[in-house]
């Protein structure tokens, strides 16, 4: 079995390390992958790094379309990890001929566009990263038979990144001194993230406490906006963002509780990374995380929005070291048994061998 896993996006983010994961776990467990991906980009990089194969997707639609079709000759089905992959193999299935799925990982609903449901219609399979995103899609129209959920993986940290010199390393790299709390959040800076609830929660809670600092890793269209907000707060010193920051996951182990403010996602695989690390998390009710953050037994949750409450949820994690500890156990070994690279990858498989005897 040789599969085509296409994502040719420009930037890395949760679904481009995705793909990768997949990607590996296939040829660990004996299946062909080949990366679909934009020439010169992250994925690519990180491609070549691991050893897959890759082949070049350009940005433009035409030249991307051509590239399909010939990448196509090598493979037994394409596998779409993003939308315009999406769209690309619908638009081209006709000169491919090749049986495609998608994986769905974002929770806002498609288009009402005829070209939206055709695209829906002629993929093999849809595969979901949460139920919430399933709900959407059968409410949107798309048959509930045709929908899959096969949640995200994370791989288990590396020990080094465990050791209290490692937690130590983070710290002083941001500056933070012994004895104060480091709230973290890894996003990028765009809407559906929500950051200036979490702007606006780190004012109520360093208005209890002084002892604490917040970090938000990440770039995006917003980070102009949130900048202005941070100081308009009167925050610059409290709340530091420091931009993107390549493989930010291994920062994780530095922070006292993973934040996340999300008022749209589609499940938050940040949120897994901290499980896997131990780190507590407070997070809001959006989208897919409180299928993973349940409150009061691997995190704590708060309405989406909700500045004063997401700062409470932050504030208990803070003062309830015995809480705190639970939680984090708790999420930890739920993320071990549920949501493993090994895990992810055979269930794929069993989609895909379902899709090619069909």
């Amino acid at each position: 079995m040789r599969i085509l896993h296409l994502n040719n996006e420009r930037t890395w983010r949760g679904g481009e390390r995705q793909t990768l994961l997949l990607a590996a776990g296939l040829r660990d467990a004996g299946a062909g992958s080949i990366l679909g991906c934009r020439p010169g980009g992250p994925l690519e990089s990180r491609a070549t790094e691991a050893g897959l194969p890759t082949r070049p997707i350009p940005g433009n639609n035409a030249g991307a379309a051509l590239a399909i079709v010939r990448a196509a000759r090598d493979v037994d089905l394409i596998h779409c990890h993003t939308g315009r992959g999406h769209s690309l193999a619908a638009a081209t299935a006709s000169w491919h001929r090749k049986p495609f799925l998608v994986t769905r990982r974002v929770d806002f609903l498609p288009g009402r566009g005829w070209f939206n449901r055709f695209k829906f219609v002629r993929a093999a399979c849809v595969v979901c990263i949460s139920q919430h995103i399933a709900d959407q899609l059968a409410d949107w129209g798309v048959a509930r038979e045709r929908l899959t959920v096969i949640r995200s993986t994370v791989p288990p940290p590396a020990a080094d990144l465990l050791t209290a010199g490692h937690r130590d390393a983070v710290r002083a790299r941001l500056g933070i001194a012994p004895g104060i709390s480091l709230i973290g959040n890894i996003a990028a800076l765009v809407g559906h993230k929500d950051h200036a609830t979490l702007l606006r929660a780190a004012k109520v809670l360093l208005g209890r406490r002084r002892d604490a600092r917040f970090v938000i890793l990440g770039d995006g269209d917003l980070r102009g906006p949130l900048l202005a907000l941070r100081r308009d707060l009167g925050l610059d010193n409290d709340v530091l963002m420091p931009g993107f920051v390549p493989r930010a996951e291994e920062w994780l182990p530095g922070f006292d509780v993973l934040a996340m403010s999300s008022c749209m996602e589609g499940l938050g695989s940040i949120v897994l990374d901290a499980f896997a690390a131990g780190v507590p998390v407070a997070a809001t009710a959006g989208g897919g995380l409180p299928e993973l953050v349940r409150d009061g037994e691997t995190g704590l949750v708060a309405p989406v929005g909700d500045a004063p409450a997401l700062a409470a949820a932050i504030d208990r994690l803070l003062d309830h070291a015995l809480l705190a500890r639970q939680l984090a156990a708790a999420a930890r070994r739920w993320v071990q048994a549920e949501c493993s690279v090994a895990r992810m990858t055979a269930r794929y498989q069993a989609v895909y061998d379902a899709i090619l005897e069909a």
